[in-house]
């Protein structure tokens, strides 16, 4: 039970107020402009992936109707505005596959690598990976293709990856090697039509 007057109950919270109003009030202040802060970051994120996809569709516009250099500036600027949204990967792989349609390997290779860094998740990174090793292949950069094929290490893509094993021991002159990996591509139930004609041409 309390004895304290009325006057020594006041005293008191106002002495408390002295020592803790300040802490209060700036965890009011903090926690306002952390909510405030968040709403705006939440709003300007889905603003940049709003504008990154309208770009992305007229990039798609643009390419479907031939015109080439207008789908090569909107992808040039979906890249540097749609930082953090996934249509910043998808961006990089038309200029891949632009520098695909042109024969220069080295820009195709380029640009995969820079897709799969901005792959949103990694079953995305590891499809990109693969896409990536096949080019290096491509471009006889075997020992990168060698290491790069290291980087797949989801089930899912067993398969495909031992079919690219396969083509890197071929691309190295090692028929053997490439028909025992091209077999266990099949036995891991990747079996496409031209897996099995490159099998089957090792076999003969």
């Amino acid at each position: 039970m309390s004895y304290l007057t009325d006057e020594e109950k006041a005293e008191r919270i106002k002495q408390w107020w002295s020592d803790n109003g300040l802490a209060i009030v700036a965890g009011l202040v903090l926690g306002i402009g952390g909510l405030l802060g968040w709403n705006w970051w939440s709003d300007r994120e889905e603003t940049r992936a709003q504008g990154a996809s309208e770009m992305y569709q007229a990039l798609q516009t643009a390419g479907q109707n031939g015109q080439t250099e207008r789908a090569l500036e909107l992808a040039d600027a979906v890249i540097e505005q749609g930082r953090g949204t996934p249509y910043r990967a998808l961006a990089w792989i038309y200029r891949a596959d632009a520098a695909i349609a042109q024969d220069d390997a080295e820009a195709a290779i380029d640009a995969l690598q820079a897709a799969r860094d901005a792959a949103p998740d990694r079953g995305y990174r590891e499809v990109l990976t693969l896409r990536l090793v096949r080019q290096m292949i491509l471009a006889e950069r075997l020992d990168d293709a060698e290491a790069t094929l290291g980087d797949i290490r989801s089930d899912a893509f067993t398969g495909l990856k031992r079919e690219l094993e396969g083509d890197l021991a071929r691309a190295r002159g090692d028929d053997e090697r490439a028909r025992e990996h091209y077999e266990a591509a099949l036995d891991a139930g990747h079996s496409p039509e031209y897996l099995r004609l490159k099998y089957e041409e090792l076999s003969v």
